[in-house]
Formats: C-alpha cells, structure tokens, sequence
C-alpha cells in the first residue's frame, strides 16, 4: 500500500471512529442514566484511538489474504474498542434519565467536525503562510516544516503589500478586481432584490409562490452551466448578445477577450461577469426579503397610510427601516460569497483578458498558486489575507446596519 493510500485510510479512521463514537455513546450512557456529555468526549477519544490501533491491526493481518477487503474491514475499527466501552459501562440505578443523549449525541459530532475540517485548517493555512512551502520538497518532521520548506516570516505578505516583483503586483490586481466585483455585486444586488421582493410580495399568494421558484431557479443551478450558458451569450462570433447589436447595426464587441472595451472604467469582461453572477445570485437574497416582508406587521403600514403615506413614503419610512436586519443578513452573505467567487470566472475568461488578467481574482490567485504553481505558502497567505478583509468588511457592516430594536 501507497504512503498516500495509508495516510487517506489514517484520516478515514480518525473520523469516521470519532464521529460514531461521539453520536452513539451519548445514547448509551443516557440509557444507563450516566451523563451523556462525558460519553460524547469518551466516545470521541476511544473511538479514535481504536479506529488508529485496530484499523492498523485489521490491514495488516487480512492484507495478505485479503487485499480487496482488508481497507474496507479496517474502518470497521474503532467500533471494536468502542463496543466494549459501551458494554463495560455499568448503569446508575441511583440516577435518573435526563433525555440530554440526543443533544449531545448531536451537537458534539458537529462540533468535531467542524474543529477538524474547519478550525484545524484554518490553523494550518496561518502557519503555512509564514514557510515557503511545496508538497514536492521534503521538509522538517513536524508537518514537513522546515527543511527544504524554509521558514520566511513576513516575506510574503510584506510582498503583498508593497507590490513589489509580479507576485505583488498580481496580488494587487486580483485584490483590486475582488473588491470592484463585491461591491458592484453587492450594490446592483440590493438595487434589484429589495424593491422586487416589495412588488411580488404585493401580488396574492399563488402568483407570489410561481414568482418565488421562478427566480430561485438560478440559485439552484449548477454554476459551471451558468457560465457556459452566459458564455455562449457573451461570445464574440456567434452569442446572442453580439447577434442582437448586429441586428440593429452596432458593432459587435469581444465582450470575454478584448482588455481595451470597458465601460466606465470597468472592464467589459468583469461586467460580463457580474451578470452571469447577478443572474444566478440574486434569487436567494429575494427568497430572503419576501420572507421579511411577510414579517412587517400590517398595523404598521395601514398607519401610515392612515396619515397619507404615499406608496414611496411607505417604502422608504416603514419598509425598507423594517428590513434593515434582514440587509445586515443579506449583506453579509453576499459580500462573503462575492469575495469566494471562482468558478465563474475560470469557465468564462480564466482571469484574462490582459496581461495581468482583468478578471483575476484573489481566489483564482490562490488556485493557480497553489495547484498549479505548487507555492502553498504563498497561496496560504493570499488566503489569510482574503479571511482578514471579510472579517474586517463583517464587522464594519454589523456595525452600520446592526439595530437595538426588534418587532
């Protein structure tokens, strides 16, 4: 077996021991009257060191028999050992059923999961981002630090920040073309969700639910087909977009590949792509404010229209104040998705056009560092500076948008 293969069934016993023992043995020692937290934390501790000792033990003896079957039967593992902890357990006659087993068993395997696949990551990106690190060296022993993965402390985001060499300027220029992107996103976003949902929210209910699945169609949809279908649209020769101009006697535009067409200062093929975005997002934050909407009290606007509210007045005084912490919501949301945007970009112009890619964006820039250029730390750092700009833009919009009040 594959160093490779062994590590991967490694992982598999750590968590698929952990999560079993984590969920089930809570439900046990609720049964036997025993509190079910310190069965979660037992469960999680056994479950991984058998599923470490016996799924080793199980692969090395039916390998040579078995081979098909012996890494299959090895996750089997961990419910060796934790087979026996729940029937060495004894019960607490004394103590009575408390019914936590369930939560317990429920919330600590989450918590597990999200530490391990969440936390533990994001720990290791922020170390990774001060080595010059590849998978093809050999490094230290802990965690292949070191060695041919030399440490280099603040190199690369004194890079970032200086612009200095190709590295910084590329950085530069996918942060630039991050932030045009999120805010256009989240502004035409806002523009066209909030006064649409006020009109389908007006209509009756069935007509109401017909316009609800007709726009969260796109949000359901696979992105890889939306930018192809978008990039069909957008195509020089044969797309719709350039048929129709065409049709009318304009002249036709290289919408996804000429870097000089822009308009505003924005260059065509980002445009392109915010609304192949736009399409397919902003069906989701619509989804969200009728469901707000639907939450104003009535008592509230039929003052106001005692009083002579116009229909605008009523918008603007009573409606849109009410929304303000579904906004904060939706503007949080948007803006996290706007800054992880990727797909859509590499199907539909690959970062280009231009030479230092007028759609480069900052997860395109940690892709290509990281999986095609092999510079892990580099990419690690691109990410821990991505992570501080969210963070960073969540805290000044909870901040503007948050309220003390509630209805």
């Amino acid at each position: 077996m594959s160093d490779s293969s062994f590590t991967a069934l490694t992982l598999y016993w750590l968590m698929i021991s952990g999560f079993i023992g984590c969920s089930i043995t809570p439900l046990i020692f609720d049964r036997k009257a025993r509190n079910p937290w310190v069965g979660a934390v037992l469960g999680l501790i056994v479950g991984i060191v058998s599923g470490q000792v016996f799924g080793r033990l199980i692969l090395t003896l039916l390998s040579p028999a078995l081979p098909d079957l012996a890494s299959w039967l090895s996750l089997l593992g961990g419910l060796l050992g934790l087979a026996l902890l729940w029937w060495l357990i004894p019960g607490n006659a004394e103590a009575r059923l408390n019914h936590r087993g369930f939560v317990a068993g429920t919330v600590t395997p989450m918590v597990f999961y999200l530490t391990t696949l969440s936390v533990f990551p994001l720990l290791w990106a922020f170390a990774l981002a001060f080595f010059d690190y590849s998978p093809r060296r050999v490094g230290g022993p802990i965690l292949g630090l070191g060695g041919e993965n030399p440490y280099v402390g603040f190199e690369y985001f004194e890079m970032m920040l200086s612009g200095s060499g190709r590295d910084g300027r590329m950085f530069q220029n996918s942060l630039v073309n991050t932030l045009i992107f999120t805010a256009l996103v989240l502004g035409l976003n806002m523009l066209i969700t909030i006064p649409l949902a006020v009109m389908i929210e007006s209509t009756s209910d069935r007509i109401r639910g017909l316009f609800r699945a007709v726009y969260f169609l796109p949000v359901i949809t696979s992105s890889v087909g939306v930018a192809f279908m978008w990039g069909y649209i957008f195509n020089t020769q044969y797309g719709l977009l350039n048929s129709g101009l065409r049709s009318v006697g304009l002249t036709p535009v290289a919408w996804l590949q000429d870097p000089s067409a822009n308009f505003m200062g924005i260059p065509a093929a980002l445009i392109a792509v915010i609304i192949a975005y736009l399409w397919q997002d902003f069906g989701y934050n619509l989804v969200i404010y009728i469901a707000s909407l639907q939450g104003i009290p009535d008592s509230l606007k039929d003052a106001a229209k005692v009083d002579g509210a116009s229909p605008l007045q009523l918008f603007f005084y009573i409606t849109l104040p009410m929304l303000r912490p579904t906004i904060l919501v939706t503007s949080v949301l948007t803006v996290i998705s706007s800054f992880q945007v990727f797909d859509l970009i590499q199907v539909m112009t690959q970062g280009g056009p231009g030479r230092i890619g007028q759609t480069r964006v900052l997860v395109l820039e940690i892709y290509e560092n990281a999986f095609r250029f092999e510079r892990m730390g580099l990419a690690a750092a691109i990410a821990v500076v991505m992570f501080l700009f969210i963070a960073v833009l969540t805290i000044i919009q909870t901040r503007v948008l948050r309220t003390n009040w509630e209805y």
